[in-house]
């Protein structure tokens, strides 16, 4: 009996292990203008980050698997519960102009892996057509210290996970990438670009055309401290419409090649969350061949009567000459469809259809803060 109990015991004690790794981590991050709140959320965060990567427990080696992983990373510290606990802090510190921070944290590994694994398979998933709300051709060039430009891989595969995540599906053209690097500081490059985009597209509906630089490195309390600047255009192939963001960015790392990269993905982090409403709502209004192409959710709450209101949403759906990309049940009485339609101008043309042939529907609610492209909310 006692025999069996230490062997159910070790059991016990290895599963627990297996799937909750507790760990003490460090993180460290730039004091910018004197903004040590902030220095203290972004050293907490890279602690945190640390924590995810060490529970993944995979070794990364190409630029690909870099990017894969910072997505993970980004998606995991956004949603934080239930991923990494703090359980306790052990040390705040300020060094010079860098704040440190020491955790004693417990990882749960298994959902960690989960996570991870899933979300690699729904970024593969939104590469296809049919599943992508529409495509973005991308590039983005690094200025090199001889003043030269040539195309930045690792930032660049970052970019094209984090396009992935919200739903587009990235491209990168070789002949525009090549032309940028060579007339990066030409006046007319936008609208040359453009034009060799246009010529050589898939399925694109814009360019992302992205500069990045690094500005200075320094030595700060035993690590390296880098300023990069980063500039980028989101060009909209058929409308040439553009939308530009620009952004100053100081990161910190044990060597001078890591700070610059972290100041490169602090800068390119903040530069796709703006830029991520915009790029979906680029990609909705862009006309292809005479008409527009539009890809967005229909969110139904108060479905109580599955059966009977589920036909009714479909109907009014091929009436609209819709087509039901994806449909979710995400609770029991909210359902979403992902559709694509090119009978309408605007998503809130289709929504009015909407409203006019489904019986007892009426308008529903927007949630605050709601990220992404426009979302038809609708409610029985």
């Amino acid at each position: 009996m006692k025999t069996l109990l230490k062997i159910f015991l070790l059991t016990l004690t290895l599963m627990l292990t297996s799937s909750a790794q507790a760990q003490v981590v460090t993180g460290y991050a730039p004091i910018v203008n004197g903004n040590i709140d902030g220095a203290r959320r972004d050293a907490r965060n890279r602690a945190l980050r640390e924590a995810v990567e060490s529970a993944v427990g995979v070794k990364i080696q190409s630029t690909t698997e870099v990017a894969n992983m910072l997505v993970v990373k980004d998606e995991i510290i956004a949603k934080s519960e239930g991923f990494v606990t703090i359980d306790r802090v052990l040390r705040e510190e300020v060094r010079g102009e860098i704040f440190f921070i020491e955790l004693d944290v417990t990882a749960s590994a298994d959902r960690i892996r989960t996570f991870a694994r899933d979300l690699r398979s729904q970024l593969e998933a939104n590469v296809n057509d049919s599943n992508s709300r529409g495509g973005i051709m991308v590039a983005v060039v690094r200025r090199n210290s001889d003043g030269t430009c040539s195309y930045d891989a690792a930032i660049g595969d970052y970019i094209n996970d984090k396009l992935k995540a919200i739903g587009l599906k990235p491209y990168v053209n070789d002949s525009v990438n090549a032309y940028i690097a060579r007339h990066a500081d030409d006046p007319d490059v936008r609208v040359h670009a453009r034009t060799i985009a246009r010529d050589n597209r898939e399925a694109e509906n814009a360019l992302l055309r992205g500069v990045t630089g690094v500005e200075s490195v320094r030595k700060v309390a035993g690590l390296y401290e880098a300023t990069v600047n980063v500039s980028f255009e989101l060009i909209g192939l058929d409308s040439s419409d553009v939308d530009v963001y620009t952004r100053t960015a100081v990161g910190v790392g044990s060597t001078r090649q890591a700070a610059i990269d972290s100041a490169k993905e602090v800068a390119v982090r903040e530069a796709i969350d703006s830029l991520a409403r915009q790029a979906l709502e680029t990609v909705q209004d862009e006309t292809r061949g005479g008409y527009t192409n539009i890809k967005t959710t229909v969110i139904v709450e108060g479905v109580t009567d599955y059966d009977a209101q589920l036909p009714l949403i479909q109907s009014a759906f091929d009436a609209a000459g819709c087509t039901v990309i994806r449909m979710t049940r995400p609770a029991a009485t909210r359902l979403a469809f992902f559709v694509s339609s090119i009978d309408f101008a605007t998503v809130n043309d289709l929504q009015v259809a909407l409203l006019n042939s489904i019986p007892h529907i009426k308008l529903g609610i927007t949630p605050a803060g709601e990220h992404g492209s426009t979302k038809i909310h609708l409610t029985f």
